[in-house]
This record gives structure tokens, C-alpha cells and sequence, in this order.
């Protein structure tokens, strides 16, 4: 089973990280080359500069009910989603969500690889 160590030393597919309040807090080279993201540019911003508008209203409830709960309903296996890129743009990627709870506080990561690219 993949962990986000793992996802951390993945070389080939685009990474993003969050905190549980749902920050960016690491994405990986890939992502910065398909996304079109810096560093300084992503690393703060909440999760919703990648999820396109239309979808930020479910995320944040699914996201807030799991942290609530501890109950996954999407994680551990492949999503299709969309994802939005810096310049606006949206993508059709396939998603690999994991959670782990480090010292009371859980944390999310995810690959997004892109689809028809």
C-alpha cells in the first residue's frame, strides 16, 4: 500500500500535499511542470486553487465531514476529476487521495495524473 512517503519520492506523476484545514504545504517537480505552478506561487494557497469552481462547494464539505469523522468516502482508490491549472485552465486528471493522521493532525496527498495529455 502506497503512504505519503511514497507519494513524497514520486518522480514521474504530479504531488500535492495539504495540511487538514486543507493548505498546500509541498508539491513535487511534476507538478510544478504540468500545473505551471511555482513554488512560492502554490505552497499557502488552499486546495481550491486547483479544484475547479464548480466543485469547491462539495469539496469542502467532504473535506470538513472527514476530518469531522475520520470516515473516507474517496480515498485510497483512483478519481477522475478535473484540476485546474495556473492559467486557468482545466484538466482531466486521475486522482490517488490518501490520508494519514500524524501526531492528531491528519494530512492529504495525492497524485494527479493527467488524462489525454
Amino acid at each position: 500500500m502506497k503512504t505519503i512517503e511514497d507519494m513524497k519520492r514520486e518522480t514521474e506523476l504530479p504531488v500535492l500535499m495539504t495540511d487538514e484545514q486543507g493548505f498546500i504545504v509541498y508539491v513535487n517537480e511534476p507538478f510544478r511542470q504540468v500545473f505551471g505552478w511555482k513554488n512560492e506561487e502554490i505552497i499557502g494557497q488552499t486546495l481550491a486553487a486547483v479544484i475547479p469552481n464548480s466543485f469547491h462547494d462539495s469539496h469542502n464539505l467532504g473535506f470538513s465531514r472527514f476530518v469531522m469523522t475520520g470516515n473516507p468516502t474517496i480515498l485510497s482508490h483512483p478519481l477522475q476529476l478535473k484540476a485546474v491549472k495556473k492559467d486557468g485552465s482545466e484538466i482531466d486528471a486521475e486522482h490517488f487521495i490518501l490520508a494519514e493522521e500524524n501526531q492528531g493532525q491528519w494530512v492529504f496527498a495525492a497524485t494527479l495524473r493527467p488524462l489525454n495529455q
